[in-house]
């Protein structure tokens, strides 16, 4: 069974069978699939989405990754974005780093201005797996506003972390207003 298919059964083993799946082949032929949960399936309060096949195109033989977001209210027009970033990750072919972001060049989805993710730590959420000799880590997504984005590379991380919580910022909330 190759890796695709083995992720695929991690997920529907965590999640069950998602409530929707969108499918995105590139020119050069990589294939990258994207599911949706609601938030009755997830017990996370939000939708998940998330990638399949992004570990085919980034990382090594034995370290790959596939990436992930939870929205409320859902917003099932970030299949596209969510496809570069697994298609692209951070701009390399390297597994993207805690703390990276991507700029797209048009909004995450129809109704926000939001354009930018920020990788961070998803093992709360879905825990890393080996498949066969690869072992997967799944980088949940941050969407941010372009103040954000400006905001965490001028404080780091860390710092934007500690600003959304101390201001309660529900960057999970896909109808959110910047937060600076």
């Amino acid at each position: 069974m190759d890796h695709e298919n083995l992720i695929s059964s991690y997920y529907i083993e965590k999640y069950r069978k998602p409530q929707r799946e969108a499918v995105f082949v590139a020119p050069a032929g990589d294939r990258i699939e994207i599911y949706k949960w609601d938030e009755t399936q997830t017990g996370e309060d939000v939708a998940i989405y998330a990638t399949l096949g992004a570990n085919s195109v980034l990382g090594a033989p034995d370290a790959g990754c596939e990436f992930f977001i939870g929205l409320t209210p859902d917003a099932d027009d970030i299949v596209e974005a969510l496809a570069e970033v697994a298609l692209h990750g951070n701009g390399t072919t390297r597994v993207p780093s805690r703390g990276d972001t991507i700029t797209l060049a048009y909004p995450l989805w129809q109704s926000t201005e939001m354009r930018s993710f920020l990788f961070t730590d998803g093992t709360e959420i879905i825990e890393p797996a080996t498949f066969g000799e690869k072992q997967i880590t799944f980088l949940q997504l941050v969407p941010l506003f372009e103040s954000e984005l400006s905001f965490k590379e001028q404080h780091g991380e860390s710092g934007l972390w500690k600003s959304f919580e101390k201001n309660l910022v529900p960057y999970w909330d896909s109808a959110r207003k910047p937060a600076f």
